[in-house]
């Protein structure tokens, strides 16, 4: 072997190493949400636990595969701050997925708007930009409500 396929294989090696192992990492630490059917509303039900009002709810369904059906909520706390949150129920566990990583492959203003994505079984939930912190009471309520694995 010679010099030049040592210094090949250690690059390939510390490449590995840099881009691959962490990636690994994170699929082990965070598992996918099992699929489930998440009864009621459960926006409604955090936004209620935490004090925040809903202030309109509608009807809607995403024009994705798999999409049964979701509400459009707008939410609004005591300071003035409101927040648009869209939830969308999905018939399966790959849609969801395949649901997930549509909208994420977007380009923000190129199909994918501002937001946050909270899956809890069978429900994907994508927050718009929140500027007054309604997120982080309502998103520590919607994660108890996911099912321990």
């Amino acid at each position: 072997m010679s010099d030049e396929d040592t210094a090949t294989w250690i690059v390939v090696i510390i490449l590995v190493m840099i881009f691959l192992l962490p990636i690994g990492w994170i699929f082990l630490a965070y598992p996918a949400e099992p699929h489930y059917v998440v009864t009621g509303e459960p926006v409604r039900e955090a936004a209620g636990a935490t004090g925040i009002t809903v202030i309109s709810a509608s009807n809607s369904t995403w024009p994705l595969v798999g999409a049964e059906g979701g509400m459009i909520y707008i939410l609004g706390d005591d300071a003035g701050n409101t927040l648009a949150v869209q939830t969308q129920r999905f018939d399966s566990a790959e849609s969801r997925d395949a649901a997930i990583l549509t909208i994420s492959a977007q380009t923000i203003g190129k199909g994918k708007t501002a937001g946050t994505l909270i899956v809890i079984g069978d429900q994907v939930i994508h927050f718009g930009p929140d500027p007054g912190g309604i997120i982080s009471r309502v998103a520590t309520e919607l994660r108890e409500k996911r099912v321990p694995r």
